[in-house]
C-alpha cells in the first residue's frame, strides 16, 4: 500500500467514544460478522483500556489501531498503534475530547506493482541480473544492474547463492539485503521470488518482492513477506535514489542448515556495511517479538515495517 490510510482489511470494528465535561466514557461496542468485539473501558480521564473479545482475532497476524473524529467528512483514518500477535487489550493516552470513531485494520507495509517477473521456484540459485529504471550512485560507483538473488538480497557485481548469513562487509561485494537468509520457494505453499519496475510518488522504480516465501528445506507452515524499492531521485541529483525495507511479516529466521545464524538485513559496499537494529541477533527481527520485531518500527516512514534510507552524492544520509 502506498498510504498509511489504505488498509489491506475490511473494517473489522468501530467504536464510539464521547467525552461529558471532559471526563470520556463508553458508549457501547460493535461486533462484525465473525463476533469480534472491540470494547472501550475508560479507565481515568484521558485514557480507556480497549480489549478485543475474541483471543484468536489476531493470533495469526498483527492488527493496527485506527482513529477518526467524523465519518462523514474526507478526513481519513489516523493511524495509531500496531496490536503484536495474540494481544487482546492496549491502553491508550491523551485520548481526544469528544466525539471518536475507533477502527482495527491493518497498513501493508508492501508496495504493489513489482511483479512482472520471477525467479523459478527455487532454494538458492539461480539469480537474475536485470536492468533498472534509473541509475544508482552507490558508493560512489553508478550503476543501472542488479542481481535478483533468492536469499533476500540485489547484488551488482555477481550473484549470490550464499544461504548463511553474516556480516554484510565480510563478503566484500556490493549488495542490499531486506532480509538476508535461506529462502526456499520450492514448496507449493510458498510463492516465488517477483521483482519489476514501477512508479512511486512520480519516480521511477524497481521493486522486489520476497513475499509469502517459505524457507529451506522446502518448508512453507511460516514464511516471510519483505520487499526492496528502490526509488529514482535524479530530480535533485544524478545518481540520487532512495530505498525502501519494507516488512509485512516475518515468521522464520533460518533453514535447517544455518540453523542460530539469524537474518542480516542492511547495505554494504564491501568495505563497510549499515545494518539494522537487531541484524544477526536471535529473535529480534520475528513477528512475535513486538519490542525489536521489524513490523512494529519503521525508520524515516509513518508506515510501521517501512524503513527508507537516502543516498546522495553516493552516500546514505543519516
Amino acid at each position: 500500500m502506498k498510504c498509511l490510510r489504505e488498509l489491506s482489511l475490511p473494517l473489522l470494528l468501530l467504536a464510539l467514544v464521547s467525552s461529558i465535561a471532559g471526563v470520556p466514557e463508553s458508549l457501547g461496542q460493535s461486533t462484525n460478522s465473525n463476533s469480534c468485539c472491540l470494547k472501550i473501558d475508560m479507565a481515568i480521564e484521558g485514557s480507556a483500556v480497549f480489549t478485543v473479545s475474541d483471543l484468536s482475532t489476531n493470533a495469526s497476524g498483527p492488527f493496527d489501531l485506527f482513529f477518526r473524529t467524523n465519518l462523514s467528512d474526507a478526513q481519513g483514518w489516523t493511524w495509531l498503534l500496531r496490536l503484536s500477535l495474540g494481544q487482546t487489550n492496549l491502553i491508550l493516552n491523551n485520548v481526544p475530547a469528544g466525539q471518536g470513531f475507533y477502527m482495527l485494520g491493518l497498513t501493508n507495509a508492501i508496495r504493489s506493482g513489482f511483479d512482472q517477473n520471477a525467479l523459478p521456484p527455487e532454494d538458492d540459485d539461480p539469480s537474475m541480473n536485470t536492468p533498472l529504471p534509473l541509475v544508482m550512485n552507490f558508493y560512489g560507483i553508478a550503476s543501472s544492474n542488479v542481481w535478483v538473488n533468492n536469499n533476500g538480497n540485489v547484488t551488482f557485481d555477481s550473484p549470490q547463492s550464499a544461504y548463511t548469513p553474516s556480516s554484510l562487509s565480510t563478503i566484500k561485494a556490493r549488495i542490499i539485503a531486506p532480509f538476508w537468509a535461506d529462502v526456499d520457494t520450492r514448496n507449493p505453499q510458498s510463492d516465488v521470488v517477483r521483482y519489476g519496475t514501477n512508479v512511486v510518488d512520480g519516480h521511477a522504480a524497481f521493486g522486489v518482492d520476497w513475499v509469502n516465501v517459505g524457507y529451506y528445506s522446502g518448508h512453507a507452515d511460516r514464511q516471510l513477506s519483505c520487499q526492496l524499492v528502490i526509488i529514482d531521485r535524479s530530480d535533485i541529483l544524478p545518481g540520487n535514489f532512495d530505498m525502501e525495507f519494507n516488512y509485512m511479516k516475518v515468521q522464520w529466521e533460518w533453514g535447517d542448515v544455518s540453523v542460530g545464524n539469524p537474518p542480516r538485513a542492511g547495505f554494504s559496499d564491501g568495505i563497510n556495511d549499515i545494518e539494522l537494529p537487531g541484524s544477526g541477533v536471535e529473535g529480534a527481527f520475528l513477528d512475535t517479538n513486538a519490542v525489536t520485531g521489524l513490523i512494529y518500527n519503521s525508520l524515516k516512514s509513518p508506515v510501521p515495517g517501512r524503513y527508507i534510507f537516502n543516498f546522495r552524492n553516493g552516500q546514505p544520509l543519516p
